[in-house]
């Protein structure tokens, strides 16, 4: 094999790699918007109904959420700058949901120690919920 062929050969190998690596981010990229309008709308039903199980489930969501943000070298090089993107619309929802929460609790005049200690089991659960479901989320992103 001469220099020439085997510089084609390489050549030929990055682009495959290079192009799958593209197949893999734009699939991560469009399950993770997929799961996150879902997972709005879903929010947006429930916080007229369920405000404090709203203020749950964005503290829920955005756990899962950072979950799913890059962890090894290469994926923060291939998806860094998406990640960053996802994490600040997390902290956005979570602070939406937070503020929606507490306006409703206030409208219905149930203050938070109050509403903190009727849940306090609730979150307790709901933390062990997320990092199974974030512990799964991440493990079928990585394989």
């Amino acid at each position: 094999m001469t220099i020439k062929s085997k510089a084609e050969a390489a050549g030929a190998g990055i682009k495959q790699r290079a192009a799958r690596v593209g197949d893999y981010a734009g699939e991560k990229i469009r399950t993770g918007g997929e799961a996150a309008r879902t997972a709005g709308r879903k929010a947006a039903e429930g916080v007229e109904s369920f405000p404090v199980a709203a203020l749950l489930g964005g503290l829920a969501v955005g756990a899962a959420i950072g979950t799913l943000l890059p962890r090894t070298r290469q994926e923060e090089e291939l998806l860094g700058s998406i990640g960053g993107a996802i994490n600040d619309r997390a902290k956005e929802a979570v602070s939406a949901a937070r503020d929606a929460g507490q306006a409703k609790l206030d409208e219905l005049g149930i203050s938070t120690d109050a509403a903190g200690k009727q849940v306090g089991k609730l979150i307790d659960s709901l933390a062990k919920v997320a990092e199974s479901a974030g512990n799964a989320a991440v493990d079928a992103v990585r394989s």
